[in-house]
């Protein structure tokens, strides 16, 4: 098979840089208009979608235990019940740990990683998308039980046998248990993306012993996260498992 020569165009022409650039900024713009914004999968938007929410989440549970502070500031004080007082001390350190603590870590990762790397993106633009929505799902559940009197009372920790039963605890904890699934599932996809992210989206000479030093931290938590979760979500079924069948 013959044919005639192939032009190659000139990277060093201007124009030819220009209507490349054009080309690229065109495939990395965001979408435009009220709804299809929120499908956004570059890791700024993310990123910023995340500190925000989880930032609005410890502002939250600050509430939550200013409350507690007030019920607490006299003797014999009645602003809140005993069993509401339960809900809020349950809530207030759910909140802080898994809808604060765990997701401002990844919210922060998420937007300077690549930059740390000098990277355009993550690896899987769309895994942390879903790893937002997963978390703002589950905080949705989880903080939204509060005022329908169903926030978990067994205390942050759930200990069995008291937040096992049922009877005692009643629907709060199976709405705990049911958010928390979604916020475990939104860390082990950002612990996905982070570790992929620094191992295969560092620069050329870039090794391991040159990154910046937050770089490897990030690492680190993620690998610590990717571990640690899996027995969280499990230890979730077995304790709906007792609570739903008895086990």
């Amino acid at each position: 098979m013959s044919g005639g020569p192939v032009d190659i165009p000139d990277q060093n022409d201007p124009a030819v840089r220009a209507a490349q650039e054009e080309r690229l900024q065109q495939v990395w713009a965001p979408p435009r208009g009220l709804f299809l914004r929120w499908t956004d999968t570059n890791n700024n938007a993310v990123g910023i979608w995340y500190t925000v929410t989880a930032f609005g989440m410890m502002l939250f549970a600050g509430v939550l235990a200013l409350i507690m502070r007030a019920q607490l500031a006299v003797p014999d004080n009645d602003l809140v019940s005993a069993s509401t007082f339960n809900q809020l001390f349950t809530l207030h350190g759910s909140m802080m740990m898994f809808l604060f603590a765990v997701p401002m870590f990844e919210a922060v990762a998420v937007v300077l990683l690549p930059q740390l790397l000098g990277a355009r993106d993550l690896p899987f633009p769309r895994l942390s998308a879903f790893g937002y929505w997963s978390f703002l799902i589950g905080g949705v559940f989880v903080a939204g039980s509060i005022f329908f009197n169903a926030a978990p009372d067994g205390g942050w920790f759930m200990y069995p046998p008291l937040a096992t039963d049922p009877e005692l605890t009643g629907i709060g904890a199976d709405i705990w248990m049911l958010g928390l699934s979604f916020i475990e599932v939104s860390s082990l996809a950002a612990a996905v993306e982070l570790i992929v992210g620094v191992l295969k989206c560092r620069p050329p000479g870039m090794r391991l012993n040159l990154m910046p030093l937050y770089a490897w931290y990030i690492l680190v938590v993620a690998v610590m996260i990717l571990f640690a979760f899996p027995p969280l979500i499990a230890g979730d079924i077995l304790f709906e498992l007792q609570r739903l069948l008895d086990w």
